[in-house]
């Protein structure tokens, strides 16, 4: 089998072009090249696929039945480099009709996706935004899967592979009834960990950083419930003795949280930091670049609506 780190793709183009001219010459002037260079590809080519390739007649070079075999395969495999470049120097979002992949924190999806959904809409009707949850699995790569995340990060290191830019960093505050048993009691991390709690799932957020900072203290909460989406805690902290937690900015968004005992939440290394992140192999391809400056775009415009 050829080594393809070996092979010099350019003598498949001087194999194209011999097929096609069926002369030395002619090609050597179509490709700039002399006649001498044409022909020492020629016997490069001959060499690494074993076979003569050409041979002369009185109408010019002849192609071997071997030759006549490999150029339907190598003008297929020209073709499609050809397209997939062509296609990532040439993303246009009014006629793409790719499907990209994201991941979203439920803390912020329900701000995010509107807009966003409504700015894709104008500029790229024909795509297909896929929405999948967090991998709790700690042996596949997110990035097989997902072209862009908006998590919250807590500041661990990432793998050298994954780039990031903060979006936004937030307070984190504790959440309960205003009648609740506790709502007069100081907020400590001893309070915090005793209480019981409603969270999100690590499915909906991407980490695991508020058990992770109890632990740290030798503490370990009571997750007696834990929900996929942020939409029904409020309401069950209504009915319940149960506490959660939530980005303070969130508090302006949705107004059933106005009416709830808030505290900070003792734990002071923990805030929620919203990270867009995507894999750096991917970030010069143009379809991926306008995905991530077409989020960060949108969430700096609804943050501003939100700041204080």
């Amino acid at each position: 089998m050829v080594n393809l780190r070996d092979f010099d793709l350019n003598l498949l183009v001087i194999f194209t072009n011999i097929m096609e001219q069926r002369s030395i010459s002619k090609v050597a002037n179509e490709l700039g090249l002399s006649p001498s260079a044409v022909s020492h590809a020629l016997a490069r080519l001959r060499l690494m696929l074993n076979d003569q390739l050409f041979y002369r007649t009185a109408k010019g070079l002849e192609p071997t039945d071997r030759a006549r075999e490999l150029i339907v395969q190598v003008e297929d495999g020209l073709s499609y480099l050809s397209s997939a470049i062509s296609a990532q120097q040439q993303f246009v979002p009014a006629e793409s009709k790719r499907v990209f992949s994201m991941q979203v924190a439920n803390y912020v999806s329900g701000f995010f996706l509107p807009s966003f959904s409504q700015r894709i809409r104008e500029e790229a009707p024909n795509i297909t935004i896929d929405i999948l949850p967090f991998s709790i699995s700690t042996e596949s790569s997110e990035w097989d899967r997902v072209d862009a995340q908006i998590r919250l990060t807590p500041g661990r290191l990432k793998p050298k592979a994954v780039r990031s830019k903060r979006l936004m960093a937030d307070d984190v505050v504790v959440l309960m009834r205003p009648d609740h048993p506790s709502a007069s009691e100081p907020m400590t991390p001893e309070l915090y960990a005793r209480l019981p709690h409603v969270k999100l799932s690590q499915a909906s957020t991407g980490t695991t950083v508020i058990d992770d900072a109890l632990a740290g203290r030798g503490f370990e909460r009571h997750s007696a419930l834990i929900v996929s989406s942020w939409d029904a805690i409020p309401d069950i902290l209504m009915k319940t003795d149960l506490i959660a937690i939530a980005p303070r900015r969130l508090l302006a968004l949705d107004p059933r949280l106005k009416h709830f005992k808030s505290a900070p939440l003792p734990l002071e290394e923990v805030v929620f930091s919203f990270d867009l992140c995507w894999d750096q192999n991917s970030e010069k391809e143009s379809g991926h670049k306008w995905l991530c400056e077409t989020i960060i775009d949108v969430f700096n415009a609804e943050i501003k609506q939100i700041e204080p």
